[in-house]
């Protein structure tokens, strides 16, 4: 009899796993659970917001992909596990496996803000990006006086609000932005966990952009139309909120370890401590590579998704699995003006050769070719972005 395989999640890591299976899915009863019905490449939400690319182009209808496969698709939320070898969905439904991929990666940490978890606004998802551009459309059309304050001053966080400034500047015809764009940053320093070398750069091109910077800020009372920051009352303000990610709970009641994030820490062959037939990828797992888990990245839950197929391959096989060695290339600080930092492998890169290698990487990991074409068109200005 064929293997039950169940995928939770299907992002970059869910449907790397299903394609790297090759041959080897016709002996395995596959099944992807998923709550949306399209994967969303996010890595270019805040393009979407800048009016640079249509947001269909970063949708991948999951349901067709899986058809074309022989593979099952569930478009439900999954509940948890009941026990090691059954996964609750959340209509009440019980799976049973053989072996369990949990992929379902990563949502905003709102550290127990309840009133701001009510109202902010996040770029996490196709929805996201749908409210935060009616958002924009609608202070657009009031105008000036109105104030973005966008929580975290990290990597999104300095992206997200580089796309409104663009966005801004690219609708009013003086090429200012009819708004104020700032940055609450509880840190004494926004990108404080980079290297100054590529950190200082990114801060001036954040100043350069006019995007105020509150650092050590204090968020006090927080309601629909005021937001309370070190005692200044704001209004007249939209909250948008982007510090920090955590793992998507899927474990249920089952006992398994797990970071301050919320991932899951795995073996080094990616299952869970005390169930082989478990694995953990992508943002809700939790690698160490020598003393230090994996950052959140596009590009390990691409290669997580396909070590796992090998490993299943193996099994399925009657051999070991092998431990995931992670290689990293590097990592980019873009901003919507065309420019950014990082480090591709090894070596320091900046401006706009940063950006270059920004957005050849997205167009490389983009899911589809028919998206990635179009992409290619929008980006370069050759077609009309829907909706602009």
């Amino acid at each position: 009899m064929k293997k039950k395989l169940v995928i939770v999640g299907g992002g970059f890591a869910g449907v790397r796993l299903i394609r790297a299976l090759g041959r080897a899915a016709s002996r395995l009863e596959i099944t992807l659970v998923d709550r949306r019905e399209e994967a969303v490449f996010l890595p270019l939400l805040p393009d979407v917001v800048a009016g640079k690319v249509s947001l269909d182009r970063l949708l991948f209808g999951l349901e067709d992909f899986c058809g074309r496969r022989g593979v099952e698709f569930i478009n439900s939320a999954a509940a948890g596990l009941t026990d090691p070898h059954t996964l609750l969905l959340s209509a009440g439904r019980l799976l049973p496996f053989d072996f369990l991929v949990l992929a379902a990666g990563a949502e905003p940490n709102f550290h127990g803000n309840r009133p701001a978890r009510e109202i902010a606004l996040t770029l996490a998802g196709k929805a996201d990006a749908e409210r935060l551009q009616k958002r924009l459309e609608e202070v657009l059309s009031r105008g000036p006086g109105h104030t973005f304050l966008v929580v975290g001053g990290g990597y999104t966080g300095a992206e997200t609000a580089s796309a409104l400034v663009y966005a801004g500047r690219r609708a009013d015809r003086s090429g200012t932005a009819p708004f104020t764009v700032r940055i609450l940053e509880l840190a004494p320093e926004i990108l404080g966990n980079l290297p100054e070398g590529i950190a200082v750069p990114a801060r001036r091109e954040v100043k350069r952009l006019g995007i105020e910077v509150t650092l050590s800020a204090r968020i006090g009372e927080v309601g629909d139309d005021r937001i309370e920051v070190d005692g200044e009352d704001i209004r007249d303000c939209t909250l948008i909120w982007s510090a920090g990610m955590k793992a998507v709970d899927l474990a249920g009641e089952l006992d398994f370890p797990r970071d301050k994030q919320g991932r899951l820490k795995v073996n080094d062959d990616l299952t869970l401590p005390g169930a082989g037939h478990i694995f953990a990828l992508g943002d809700t797992a939790c690698f160490t590579a020598g003393d230090r888990p994996l950052r959140m990245a596009v590009q390990f839950s691409w290669a997580e998704g396909s070590k796992t197929a090998r490993n299943i391959r193996r099994i399925l096989k009657g051999k070991r699995p092998r431990p995931y060695r992670p290689f990293d290339y590097g990592y980019l600080i873009p901003c919507a003006s065309g420019r950014a930092w990082g480090i591709i492998l090894g070596i320091r890169v900046s401006g706009r050769l940063g950006s270059f290698f920004h957005y050849f990487m997205c167009l490389f990991r983009t899911l589809s070719w028919r998206n990635r074409f179009l992409l290619v068109l929008e980006l370069a200005g050759l077609k009309r972005v829907r909706g602009r």
